[in-house]
C-alpha cells in the first residue's frame, strides 16, 4: 500500500535522475552511445512488488538492523530514446534482485535509527523488449548494448560497492559506519582453467573447437581473462582481486564465452558460488560444473584476505605476497573525499567555480561528481584503491574547474605517512599546491588497511569499538583550549574550522567513550587545533602532559613526533607532525617562518630538513624522514630536532627558536609511537630526554 502511494513520486525522481545525470554518463561511457538521448520516460502505474523480507540476525551488531528484500518489478513502463538518429523504445521492462536495507545506528529517539543504506547485493536480472525501428530491423548487438548500458548504470548507482546512504538524524555526532563503510575483506580470484568445454566453432571453415575466455562478476566489479584460441581445455592462470562489502550475500558469477570476431560472442557455460564459502574456509580450490551446457568445468582458486590495522605485519605480508606475484596488493586504501574550501574564483568575472576532483593511485583513477557554482563544495564521496606497496606509492589529487576545464590545484599524499598514524587513519584538511588561491584546501579521510590471510579477533573487536555510536557532544567548542586558541597565529585563526570534534593528542593508550564530556581531567592539556589537524569523532587519545603550560616547560613551545623502526630497510623512520606555541621571531608581525633541521647524533652524518612554513607559530608539516641505522646501533643514538626561523642575511629577526634531543635507548622497535616534547632554549647545552615508558602514559 505504501509503495502504491509513493510510486508516482518515485517515478518523477527517477525521470529527473535519468534526464540530468544518467543520460550524460551513458553518452560518455560508450563511443557508440555519444548521441544517446532520452525522449520519454514513464515508469507506468504498476509499482514494484516485494516477494519476501528476511531480517538477518547473524553477524549483525546490536545497534543495527539488516533486511534483505526480494524486489520484483514487472512494469508497464514506456521509455523512448534516440541513438545514432534512430528512435527506439523499451517496453515490458522486468527487473528482479535482492535489495539490502541497513538501518544504523539504533538510537533512543525518533526515528530510532541514525541513517539508512540501500543497495543491491548482486546485479539484478533484466529483461525487456525493444520497440520501434530497432525491433523492426533487429539490429545485431543493439539489444545487448542497451542491456549493458542499463546494467552498468544500475550498478553505478546502487550495486555494491555503490549504495544510497540517507542520514536520518543530522546532529548525530557519529555516523562513521554510514559515511565510511568498511568492507568485509578482499577476495583473490585465481581463474586457473577449464576442461571439457563445448565446441562452439563448428562449421565448414572452423576447426570444431572454441576460443574461450572467462568473465568474472562480483557486484559492480567485472573482470575478464585473455582469450585462448582453438581449445576446449584452456589454461588462463589469471588472478584478480576484488573488494567485498558483504561476504554474506554476495555471489561470484562466472561466464565462459567463445570469442567470435565480427559477431556476438557465444556463451558456453555459466556458474556461481557464494563468497561466504571462501571467506569461512580462508582458501578454496574447486572445480565448478558449468550450467546451461552439456559439458564443461572451470577451476577456481580463491583466497580470502582480512583487513588489519596492524602496520607491523606489513613487511611479513609483503614477503608472502612477493612469493606469489608482485602484481598482487598488500593494502587497501579507503578515501573519503569530504569537502574543499577557499577554492579560487575566476579572475575576471569573480564567478564561483564548479569543481570536481580527480584521484589516482597507480593505474586506478576516479573522478568525483561536479558541484556547481561553489568555492566550498561538499562531495562526501568514497573511493577505494588496492595498494601494491605503501612505502613507494602516492595518492595524487587534482581539483578541476568543469566550465573552463582548468586545473585549480593539486596535492600528493605519500602512503608511507599513514603507516605511523593511529589506526592508520588520517582525517584533515590538506593544502592545495599550484593553486591561484593560497588558502585552498581539501578535506579527506584516509584509512589504510593491511591485507592478511590471518584472522585477528583483536582487529575485529577494535573496529566494533570504534563504530560505537555517539549521540551528542555536550560541548562542541571545548575541544580547543581557549588559551591555545588565543595564541594561534592570524593565519590559523582565519581558517574556517571543520566539524567540532575531540582532538587526538597522543598515540599510545586508547580510551573509548560513549559520550564525551567537555571537562578535561586536571593536568591534561590539549594542543591547539589548526586547519591541518587530524580529526576523528569518537576516539580520545591522551597522555599525561610533561609540562603545565601551553608553551612547554621552557616557554619555547612543543613538538609532536612519531618514531618507528623498519627492520626490513634498517631505517629509523621519523614523522614530524607539528609544533605548537612557538616563540615570535619576526619584529614586524610577531610571527615566525619555522623549519626544522634534524640530525642523528653523535656523528651528525645524516642531516634532514623540513619545508619552511610561513607566518605561523603553530606550523604543521606531517613530513616523513628516514635515517639509515643498524638495529644494533639504535640504542646508542640520539635524534636532534632544531627549530629555526627562516631569516634574510641583514635582518634583526631571531634565528633560533628551540631544540629537542631524544635518546633512543629505550625505543620500542616493534611499534610506532607518537610523543610530545618540550623545546629547550639553549642550542649549545641541550639536555637529551628519554622516550616515555609505558608507565608514563
Amino acid at each position: 500500500m505504501i509503495i502504491d502511494q509513493v510510486w508516482p513520486f518515485i517515478g518523477d525522481y527517477v525521470r529527473d535522475l535519468l534526464m540530468t545525470s544518467i543520460q550524460e554518463k551513458i553518452q560518455t561511457s560508450h563511443a557508440q552511445a555519444a548521441s544517446f538521448k532520452f525522449l520519454k520516460i514513464d515508469l507506468g502505474d504498476i509499482p514494484p512488488r516485494i516477494g519476501s523480507i528476511k531480517v538477518n540476525t547473524k553477524n549483525v551488531k546490536r545497534d543495527e538492523i539488516y533486511m534483505d528484500i526480494d524486489l520484483m518489478y514487472g512494469s508497464d513502463a514506456d521509455i523512448e530514446m534516440r541513438i545514432k538518429g534512430m528512435t527506439m523504445g523499451i517496453k515490458d521492462l522486468h527487473v528482479r534482485g535482492e535489495l539490502r536495507v541497513i538501518m544504523r545506528p539504533l538510537i533512543s529517539r525518533m526515528p530510532l535509527f541514525g541513517g539508512i543504506s540501500v543497495f543491491f547485493l548482486n546485479n539484478p536480472t533484466l529483461d525487456f523488449n525493444l520497440t520501434g525501428i530497432a525491433n523492426a530491423i533487429d539490429m545485431p548487438g543493439l539489444s545487448d548494448m542497451v542491456d549493458t548500458i542499463i546494467q552498468e548504470q544500475i550498478a553505478a548507482l546502487m550495486v555494491l560497492p555503490n549504495r544510497i546512504d540517507v542520514p536520518m538524524v543530522q546532529d548525530l555526532a557519529s555516523l562513521a559506519r554510514l559515511k565510511y563503510p568498511l568492507p568485509d575483506g578482499v577476495l583473490r580470484i585465481h581463474v586457473v582453467g577449464a576442461k571439457e568445454l563445448i565446441k562452439a566453432d563448428v562449421g565448414l571453415m572452423k576447426k570444431g573447437l572454441s576460443d574461450p575466455y572467462a568473465v568474472v562478476r562480483m557486484g559492480a566489479y567485472k573482470f575478464k581473462t585473455h582469450v585462448i584460441n582453438n581449445t576446449i581445455e584452456p589454461t588462463w592462470n589469471s588472478i584478480f582481486e576484488t573488494i567485498v562489502d558483504a561476504k554474506d550475500g554476495q555471489l561470484l558469477d562466472i561466464e565462459v564465452r567463445d570469442e567470435d570476431p565480427g559477431s556476438k560472442d557465444d556463451s558456453i557455460g555459466t556458474t556461481s558460488l557464494p563468497i561466504s564459502t571462501a571467506a569461512e574456509k580462508g582458501t578454496e580450490d574447486t572445480w565448478l560444473p558449468l550450467e546451461d551446457v552439456k559439458t564443461g568445468r572451470i577451476n577456481l582458486k580463491l583466497e580470502w584476505m582480512y583487513l588489519s590495522k596492524n602496520a607491523l605485519i606489513l613487511e611479513k605480508e609483503m614477503e608472502l605476497r612477493n612469493k606469489l606475484s608482485n602484481d598482487l596488493s598488500c593494502c587497501l586504501l579507503m578515501v573519503n573525499l569530504d569537502s574543499a574550501r577557499e577554492l579560487p574564483r575566476a579572475k575576471k568575472t569573480m564567478s564561483e567555480p564548479s569543481p570536481y576532483v580527480k584521484l589516482s593511485l597507480g593505474q586506478s583513477k576516479f573522478e568525483s561528481g561536479i558541484k556547481a557554482d561553489t568555492d566550498e563544495p561538499r562531495w562526501e564521496q568514497n573511493f577505494r584503491f588496492l595498494v601494491h606497496n605503501p612505502n613507494l606509492q602516492t595518492l595524487e589529487l587534482e581539483v578541476w574547474e568543469s566550465k573552463s576545464k582548468t586545473r585549480i590545484g593539486n596535492l600528493k599524499v605519500p602512503l608511507k605517512n599513514l603507516l605511523v598514524e593511529p589506526d592508520l587513519i588520517v582525517d584533515k584538511f590538506y593544502n592545495l599546491v599550484n593553486s591561484p588561491s593560497p588558502k585552498a584546501q581539501v578535506r579527506m579521510r584516509l584509512c589504510l588497511r593491511v591485507l592478511t590471510s590471518e584472522y585477528s579477533q583483536a582487529d575485529i573487536e577494535e573496529e566494533e569499538e570504534e563504530e560505537t555510536p555517539v549521540e551528542t557532544l555536550e560541548s562542541k567548542e571545548s575541544s580547543v583550549d581557549p588559551v591555545a586558541q588565543q595564541s594561534a597565529s592570524p593565519a590559523d585563526k582565519t581558517a574556517k574550522a571543520g566539524p567540532a570534534v575531540v582532538k587526538k593528542v597522543e598515540v599510545v593508550k586508547v580510551e573509548k567513550v560513549n559520550k564525551v564530556s567537555s571537562k578535561l581531567p586536571e593536568g591534561q592539556l590539549i594542543p591547539p587545533m589548526d586547519s591541518s589537524t587530524p580529526i576523528k569523532d569518537s576516539d580520545v587519545r591522551q597522555r599525561k602532559s610533561p609540562s603545565s603550560n601551553q608553551g612547554g616547560l621552557y616557554g619555547r613551545g612543543r613538538i609532536q613526533i612519531t618514531l618507528r623502526y623498519s627492520t626490513q630497510r634498517q631505517n629509523l623512520v621519523a614523522v614530524v607532525h607539528k609544533c605548537v606555541n612557538l616563540i615570535p621571531c619576526d619584529t614586524d608581525d610577531n610571527l615566525a617562518d619555522p623549519y626544522i633541521k634534524m640530525y642523528l647524533l653523535p656523528d651528525k652524518s645524516n642531516k634532514k630538513k623540513t619545508t619552511i612554513i610561513k607566518n605561523t607559530l603553530n606550523p604543521v608539516w606531517d613530513e616523513t624522514f628516514e635515517f639509515p641505522v643498524k638495529q644494533a646501533d639504535l640504542s646508542s643514538k640520539t635524534l636532534e630536532f632544531s627549530i629555526k626561523n627562516d631569516t634574510s642575511f641583514y635582518t634583526s629577526n631571531k634565528k633560533f627558536i628551540g631544540i629537542a634531543q631524544i635518546e633512543l635507548g629505550n625505543m620500542d622497535q616493534t611499534k610506532a609511537a607518537t610523543h610530545w616534547f618540550d623545546l629547550q632554549p639553549d642550542e649549545d647545552d641541550c639536555k637529551p630526554v628519554s622516550l616515555p615508558s609505558e608507565t608514563d602514559l
